[in-house]
């Protein structure tokens, strides 16, 4: 329940006290307790709210609210289509009990028009279901041959849809589950199990997908096989098509909003990578037309979404185009954004951001920022989420101390770093080669001593970025660029 408390938006919060009728009650004096708590702490609550009321019956209120907060959210906000074709089956049921028959059949039709036009097979069958219940509830209401037919064929046809959905979304899922342990196929064992996968004649004929869930499942099965498999190009292309495919069906926007901004993340993430930077441009802007679009208005936390996938990406396109300095115009947009949208902005993706912004800041030699940007990191005990940036900012910990002139604290950072990633990691031989530079260099004043350190180390870089062990290190922080520096 605190997890769902946390969650709440102002809006939220102010219907949920409107519906309590604006009086005190227990419950929302737990409410209240409840959203003062970062992290659920029994004892701290009942410590914290000694005295109150709502802890005589601790247990039953929050039973209560639980209940309550899930049967008022569901009221509030615009109603889904599913939500409109419930409305309808609810209505029906209603009207059945009271004998009001043809009233209730009216309300099944509109329910069923609904149903079809959005291809909502499960909502079908519920449908005929309870057309089928009314029909045997009293002579006038007995279906003709006509209907009888065309009921049954509405209900045989939902269920082989839902057949071809089943199939699509067990396909789907198998590469999903095969990406989720290996992100890329990395022997020939693993790339023919993705052959293997991906030889299916639901899989390579798009025609076989029937209905538009289907569909959707094909080409998130497809992207998802190219890139792992590299063929970057061929993902964006497949992603592409998607997009197109929504595009073209207005109708079904709203009800895969989400996938519609999941894939098109995907497709700008795979322009960037095959540098189609002017198609990258293009569906920058055409994410940032998400926030005008009225199919997008009900979704949650739409502007901290489009806030974070849109400078991610600038930020990525940015590095690859070797151009660090036009960050900095952005920083202040970013911070005031970070501030602005908090937690609304997943964790992982702030933790991602605070080291891009370390690590670009550190390339323009604006170390002290750099340091600011890493602390949040470093200062993060927990490390729960992309737990490679942790160890990496450990290691751009060194180099911006370094670059500040910390020595005394830098030595102890070269004792205590190893040690730090040993216990997470193998260290990487990038890693050991500069661990021995930096300490090399803390001993040797003299600049031409120094110089030929840093060209020999130059030398080594040079030979281990050829490496493919060693290449993670040079995606998550390329010391070439340091040395440039």
């Amino acid at each position: 329940m605190h997890d769902l408390v946390l969650t709440l938006t102002k809006s939220e919060k102010r219907y949920i006290k409107l519906q309590a009728g604006g009086r005190s009650k227990d419950y929302l004096e737990l409410l209240e307790a409840l959203l003062a708590q970062k992290t659920y702490d029994e004892a701290k609550l009942i410590k914290d709210n000694e005295g109150a009321n709502f802890l005589k019956y601790l247990a039953v209120n929050k039973q209560y609210l639980y209940a309550l907060l899930l049967r008022l959210l569901a009221q509030f906000g615009q109603k889904t289509i599913e939500d409109q074709v419930h409305d309808k089956l609810d209505a029906a049921k209603v009207l059945m009990k009271k004998g009001l028959f043809p009233a209730a059949f009216k309300e099944l039709a509109k329910g069923q028009k609904l149903a079809v036009k959005y291809e909502l097979f499960e909502l079908q069958i519920m449908l005929c279901g309870l057309q089928k219940k009314l029909s045997s509830k009293q002579k006038k209401a007995k279906l003709r041959g006509d209907d009888l037919q065309q009921l049954f064929e509405l209900e045989t046809n939902a269920l082989s849809q839902l057949t071809n959905i089943n199939e699509y979304w067990y396909l789907a899922q198998r590469v999903a589950r095969f990406q989720m342990r290996f992100q890329k196929s990395q022997n020939e064992e693993q790339q023919q199990h993705l052959v293997e996968l991906s030889q299916s004649a639901r899989f390579v004929n798009l025609e076989l997908a029937t209905n538009f869930r289907s569909k959707l499942y094909f080409y998130q099965a497809n992207a998802t096989f190219q890139f792992m498999h590299g063929q970057v190009k061929k993902a964006y292309e497949v992603n592409s098509q998607f997009l197109d495919l929504l595009e073209a069906n207005p109708q079904f926007l709203s009800l895969y909003t989400e996938n519609y901004l999941a894939t098109l993340n995907n497709m700008l993430i795979d322009s960037l990578i095959i540098k189609e930077y002017d198609v990258l441009e293009q569906g920058i802007h055409r994410l940032e037309m998400t926030l005008k679009r009225p199919e997008f208005k009900s979704m949650k936390n739409m502007e901290s979404r489009v806030f974070r996938q849109r400078y991610l990406l600038l930020i990525n396109w940015s590095l690859s185009q070797k151009d660090y300095g036009k960050v900095l115009e952005w920083i202040p947009e970013i911070e005031a954004g970070l501030l602005r949208f908090g937690d609304k902005i997943e964790k992982h993706h702030r933790i991602t951001f605070y080291y891009l912004l370390a690590y670009l800041l550190f390339l323009n030699k604006q170390c002290e920022e750099a340091l600011k940007w890493n602390n949040f990191i470093l200062n993060d005990t927990k490390e729960d989420v992309v737990k490679e940036i942790y160890y990496f900012a450990r290691v751009l910990n060194l180099l911006i101390h370094f670059e500040l002139g910390n020595e005394s604290l830098l030595g102890s950072l070269l004792l205590s770093t190893p040690k730090y990633l040993k216990s997470r990691r193998a260290i990487y031989a990038t890693e050991k080669a500069l661990f021995r530079l930096l300490g090399k260099l803390m001993k040797v004043p003299n600049r031409s001593e120094r110089r030929e350190l840093l060209l020999a180390f130059s030398a080594e870089l040079s030979k281990l970025a050829q490496e493919p062990g060693e290449r993670r290190v040079f995606n998550y922080l390329d010391l070439r660029l340091w040395e440039a520096v």
